[in-house]
């Protein structure tokens, strides 16, 4: 019945936001997602600093091997998370540039194959 329920919930958003989704173009789409994208990142990489020097913190106030060992995990964790974010950031940036989107051109519809826009 929950899930009867969720559906239909589900059902009737998005039966909602498809004549939304009608009155745009493809690219106000990505212009939109970028928008976003570009908000999403700086907000990660804060959280991932934050995290790091967490970790970084517990490390020098622990005094017992375990807790230097746990906090040890939780900079390394937040390395990590740094790196990727950064990572995949840079790797849309190129993306973006190799093709010419998000740079202030404007998608052709030879640039998008096998989508017929009007």
């Amino acid at each position: 019945m929950k899930n009867t329920f969720k559906a239909l919930v589900f059902g009737s958003l998005l039966s909602a936001a498809v004549p939304a989704f009608a009155q745009t173009t493809f690219t106000t789409i990505l212009a939109t997602i970028g928008g976003l994208i570009n908000q999403i990142i700086p907000i990660l990489i804060a959280g991932a600093l934050a995290y790091f020097i967490y970790g970084v913190i517990r490390f020098v106030i622990s005094t017992d091997a375990d807790d230097k060992e746990a906090a040890r995990k939780v900079v390394v964790q937040g390395v990590i998370g740094l790196f990727v974010i950064v990572s995949v950031w840079g790797l849309v940036g190129v993306v973006q540039s190799t093709f010419g989107v998000g740079t202030g051109s404007t998608l052709n519809q030879s640039q998008i194959p096998g989508v017929q826009l009007q």
